[in-house]
């Protein structure tokens, strides 16, 4: 008779291990989204239909350079192809795009030799069409461009200060 409870318990535990690992990797692909395409399917009276839609891929940037035009910033054509170039975009208030704008106000001074630009996204008069040329979805979003106009990394979120501090120094060995 002790075999059986302990039997009953090991398959209680089994499956509530097996539906939490599933819970956990519903919840894991709803977080990480679904790679730049979002799917949406509505229903009704008529049949069901199911709409792709791509999101701007700031990723398809690595390696490319940026074609500047006339509403591009200033400071950013003057620097453009001669120095690196950090662009940050930010929402004021934002946790994440606080933090990072804090890292990247630090760390220009360690790097004077590179053009550091910091955007308000909600201020677009001041950086022109820079988020159509560095296709930015959402801030806080972090452009690092080589001395040759060849964009080398971008990040869309969080980055902490130790990792952007390493990239900014390979910025400068490019």
């Amino acid at each position: 008779m002790g075999g059986q409870p302990r039997q009953k318990t090991h398959k209680v535990l089994g499956l509530v291990v097996a539906v939490s690992l599933g819970f956990c990797v519903v919840l894991w692909t709803a977080a990480c989204g679904g790679g730049g395409v979002q799917t949406t399917t509505t229903t009704g009276k008529k049949p069901a239909t199911t709409t792709s839609v791509s999101l701007p891929s700031s990723a398809s940037l690595l390696g490319t350079t940026v074609k500047t035009t006339e509403q591009t910033p200033q400071e950013f054509v003057q620097a453009y192809g001669t120095r690196p170039i950090v662009v940050f975009f930010y929402v004021p208030g934002n946790a994440d795009d606080g933090l990072v704008l804090e890292s990247v106000q630090r760390l220009e001074r360690a790097f004077s030799e590179y053009v550091f630009l910091a955007y308000d996204y909600r201020a677009p008069a001041a950086y022109g069409d820079l988020p159509t040329l560095l296709k930015v979805g959402y801030p806080p979003q972090l452009v690092l461009i080589d001395k040759k106009g060849v964009v080398r990394e971008v990040w869309n979120g969080y980055i902490d200060e130790g990792s952007l501090n390493q990239k900014l120094v390979e910025l400068g060995r490019s």
